[in-house]
C-alpha cells in the first residue's frame, strides 16, 4: 500500500473548490474528487505494515501548535508553458505548514526518510493529460478568484488504494495539534 501524510480538509472547503473545477474541461484535465482535497505533507510510498506501525509511533509523539490556513488563487506547475498540475496556494499559514513539514521529516529522517527540499505548501485541484486550448483554460484560470480560510487542528497518515476510477484514501493515524 502507498502512504503519505497530510491536511485533509473541512467539507466547506471541499465544496467550494468542487464548485470552481466544474467548470473544468472534461476532456484531457482528471479534476481531484471531494474526498481527496488535501494539503500534503510528506508522500511516503510503498510500505510495510512493520514500517508504518513505526511511523505511527514516531508521527504520535509530534508536538505542534494548531494554526489557521488561508487558501487563495491558482497557479500551475511545472509552469504557464507546460501545465501539469493546477494548484490553489496557502497565504496564511504557509510557515507553520513548512515548519510543521520540517518536524515531520526530522522525526522521519531516524526511519529512513530523506527530508523534503524545497517544500512549497499547496493544494492540487486536477492533473493536466493534454489540454485543446490551453490559452482559453490558462485565461479561464487566471479570472477565478478563489480564497477561504479554516483552521487546522490535526494532520493525518494516510493510506491510498489505487483503483480504477482513481485513488481511494483512508486515513489510518489521525494526529492532534495543541
Amino acid at each position: 500500500m502507498r502512504y503519505f501524510i497530510a491536511i485533509n480538509l473541512p467539507e466547506n472547503t471541499r465544496k467550494k473548490i468542487l464548485e470552481i473545477t466544474r467548470d473544468f474541461p472534461e476532456k484531457g484535465i482528471k479534476k481531484i474528487r471531494g474526498p481527496n482535497l488535501h494539503l500534503t505533507l510528506k508522500f511516503l510510498g510503498e510500505l510495510d505494515e512493520n514500517k508504518v506501525d513505526k511511523i505511527k509511533q514516531v508521527l504520535d509523539k509530534i508536538n505542534y501548535n494548531k494554526f489557521d490556513v488561508s487558501l487563495k488563487d491558482f497557479g500551475f506547475f511545472p509552469g504557464d508553458n507546460f501545465v501539469k498540475v493546477v494548484w490553489i496556494g496557502v497565504e496564511k499559514g504557509k510557515e507553520e505548514l513548512i515548519e510543521l513539514q520540517k518536524q515531520i521529516d526530522l522525526e522521519l529522517k531516524n526511519l529512513g526518510f530523506k527530508p523534503e527540499t524545497n517544500f512549497e505548501p499547496h493544494l492540487t485541484i486536477a492533473r493536466v493529460n493534454f489540454l485543446e486550448n490551453k490559452k482559453e483554460f490558462l485565461e479561464k484560470i487566471r479570472e477565478l478568484k478563489f480564497e477561504d480560510n479554516f483552521s487546522v487542528s490535526n494532520f493525518d497518515l494516510m493510506q491510498s488504494f489505487l483503483k480504477p476510477e482513481g485513488p481511494v484514501y483512508r486515513e489510518i493515524l489521525n494526529v492532534g495539534l495543541e
